[in-house]
């Protein structure tokens, strides 16, 4: 598979309950003010988000950090101006043909303002990911963060992937302990298990916002 093709994958699970990743992207638009530094990472809900900063009339003047391949690649084909207005940093690594994103990453900073996530799954016990490496980039970005945003469309709410890449006990830790906020940013849905896994995310204090 060539890269043409890699793109092309990746922009056919966009189109995977595509309205309800616009709807959330554009909500987190709503979190981002001008001046943050942040990092923007993996996956097509963020890639949403990255599509719509560079597309928005407002000058945000962020300094960015990102593993996204995609969202890296369409700044540089359509919106040229962003980069202009924009710092864009890009993280050292290896590329991960799957998500068309750098993993085993290593980063060029210390802290950023706010981590803007996605991910595979969010149950009872944490987030998860079918992708080994996500562990590590999910593990070291979370803990330079002083605000942690998950963009995840209900499909994710409920579902436990093969590698934990934050546990229940840990997102506690952060948020307790360590005065770190998660913010979750999903789309409404009646299904039971949902209901049950937002419940308990609200118990613990997690920020629940539901579009």
């Amino acid at each position: 598979m060539d890269i043409k093709d890699l793109f092309l994958t990746f922009e056919k699970r966009r189109k995977f309950n595509q309205d309800m990743k616009e709807r959330i992207a554009r909500r987190c638009m709503e979190l981002i003010n001008p001046g943050n530094e942040i990092f923007l990472g993996a996956g097509t809900t963020v890639s949403f988000l990255g599509e719509y900063l560079a597309q928005s009339d407002k000058h945000f003047m962020l300094k960015i950090w990102t593993n996204n391949i995609f969202v890296l690649n369409l700044w540089l084909k359509k919106y040229e101006s962003f980069l202009l207005e924009n710092f864009v940093g890009l993280v050292s690594g290896e590329v991960s043909r799957k998500n068309l994103s750098v993993v085993d990453i290593h980063f060029n900073f210390s802290r950023v303002e706010k981590v803007i996530i996605g991910s595979p799954g969010i149950s009872t016990k944490g987030l998860s990911s079918d992708d080994i490496h996500t562990v590590q980039q999910i593990e070291h970005v979370v803990k330079k963060a002083g605000e942690v945003i998950i963009l995840a469309d209900s499909s994710k709410i409920g579902r436990e992937c093969t590698y934990q890449t934050r546990s229940m006990r840990m997102i506690k830790v952060d948020m307790k302990k360590k005065k770190k906020k998660y913010t979750l940013i999903t789309n409404e849905s009646r299904d039971d298990v949902y209901i049950k896994t937002i419940k308990k995310l609200k118990e613990i204090g997690m920020n629940i916002i539901q579009v």
